[in-house]
């Protein structure tokens, strides 16, 4: 996945969730920088193979190809490569806001092993904003 990390060539950066949810009061990201955290990643890539996702029968998949590599990507969003027409923007959004958060989708995508008592905690912090 392209993201930030790939801004700053390092292989991944460290923080916790307000080193990008860093807005007061609302969990939101500060600055306007396109991530990609996979939310546009469907359950398969474009060889066929398992990869992280979410559930898109209820959305269109692309299959976009790279004009000059060939390189093929699978996404149920274009993403901020719709603006931009860059190959590295395509899945990049903004950062989303807390508020809302599916819980279960960043544990698996960022493999936080939350324990369930960790859940119940941020889910009730998630409601108070």
């Amino acid at each position: 996945m392209s993201g930030i990390n790939d801004d700053f060539a390092v292989s991944a950066v460290g923080g916790t969730c307000t080193t990008c949810h860093d807005a007061a009061h609302a969990g939101d990201h500060s600055v306007p920088a396109p991530l990609n955290i996979g939310i546009a990643d469907p359950p398969v890539n474009a060889d066929g193979t398992n990869a992280f996702g979410l559930p898109v029968s209820d959305m269109p998949v692309y299959t976009l190809r790279h004009k000059q590599t060939g390189a093929l990507k699978v996404v149920t969003d274009p993403g901020r490569a719709l603006i931009t027409g860059k190959w590295k923007d395509i899945g990049r959004f903004k950062g989303p806001i807390l508020r809302g958060l599916a819980v279960s989708f960043d544990d698996r995508r960022f493999e936080l092993n939350l324990t369930p008592q960790q859940k119940d905690d941020l889910v009730a912090f998630l409601r108070s904003l």
